[in-house]
């Protein structure tokens, strides 16, 4: 075993610069044919929306708002500082149903702070016009709330009032406004490639794996 670590020790003396050059050429080449041939990143970014339940034929159908949010009136609402071409936007925004009242939005763009922004101006125009939506149905039952409460019945009469106030009230509070699930984010990174420094460290690595194998290897055989 000593004559086997001496032998090596040996090879190790004569071919100490190759086997310290080696590793130094394959981490710098790494390094440089990263930074020459990186392509440009892109970046999906998503947010997650679960529909409002008030009797909106639209706002609480998720197959009318799949439509809605990809229709032009409503994207040139959404996105009106976008200057971008209407169809190159409709074609990144990918609308996924998650189930019937769950929606995920998600935008992809080689500008991560422009994915953000669309998806975020996408769900917050939409929160925006369900709010209104919401309110507005939400006062027309207390409206009639008030007004039943107020109403004058006979006796035989207070039986069917009291159910309307019932059926009313259980409306109301089953009501609600559309709502984020999951906020908006970054969900992952396209063709972004290993960076300059993880292709330099790789280049180490297999420059030290090359280096170790020629040292040893060899020797390895004539014990054998």
């Amino acid at each position: 075993m000593s004559g086997f670590i001496s032998r090596i020790g040996k090879r190790i003396k004569k071919y100490i610069v190759w086997l310290v050059l080696l590793p130094v050429v394959l981490g710098a080449f790494g390094f440089f044919f990263a930074k020459g041939t990186a392509q440009q990143s892109s970046y999906t970014a998503a947010v997650t929306l679960t529909l409002g339940k008030y009797d909106d034929g639209v706002y609480n159908n998720i197959a009318e708002v799949t439509s809605l949010l990809k229709s032009d009136a409503f994207l040139n609402e959404a996105l009106s500082d976008v200057k971008e071409e209407r169809q190159d936007v409709k074609s990144r925004l990918i609308l996924t149903n998650q189930s019937d009242t769950q929606l995920q939005l998600s935008f992809t763009d080689a500008d991560k702070d422009h994915a953000l922004a669309v998806v975020k101006q996408v769900s917050d125009t939409f929160l925006k016009q369900d709010k209104a939506l919401f309110t507005k149905r939400q006062q027309v039952i207390e409206s009639r709330l008030s007004a039943l409460e107020d109403e004058s019945v006979s006796n035989d009469s207070k039986v069917d009032k009291e159910r309307f106030l019932y059926e009313l009230e259980s409306t109301k509070l089953g009501m609600k406004q559309a709502k984020i699930v999951d906020p908006a984010q970054v969900l992952d990174e396209g063709n972004k490639g290993m960076s300059a420094k993880k292709r330099a460290l790789l280049g180490l690595v297999i420059g030290f794996s090359i280096s170790l194998m020629f040292v040893v290897l060899p020797e390895v055989f004539k014990e054998s």
